[in-house]
């Protein structure tokens, strides 16, 4: 993505993605909804196993262009719709300001 566009994607486009994703891509329970609380509160780990937390991962990074750094796995927002959302928005953010200083 370029980085004009990357700048203005905010966590709500991004959490809309991720939903999508774990719509289309995942083998969730039948009565998923997308924004309910508890998978705010037990998170994306009570969601997806392993592995599929992995190729969420590796989804977005293709998505957006994006890698990710041992920094933000270890961040407990990664575990969250909302946190991962806010944090791929903000890797986002630093990989735009990093190209314009180019």
């Amino acid at each position: 993505m370029d980085g004009e566009k990357t700048a203005m994607v905010g966590p709500e486009d991004v959490q809309k993605e991720i939903e999508n994703f774990l719509q289309v891509r995942f083998d969730l329970p039948e009565d998923f909804v997308p924004g309910r609380e508890e998978y705010e509160f037990f998170g994306l780990r009570g969601l997806l196993h392993p592995r599929e937390l992995t190729y969420l991962a590796y989804l977005l990074e293709q998505r957006y262009g994006i890698r990710f750094r041992m920094e933000e796995y270890d961040d407990p927002r990664f575990y969250s719709l909302s946190g991962l959302s806010e944090i791929v928005a903000e890797v986002l953010k630093q990989q735009s300001q990093q190209e314009i200083n180019l």
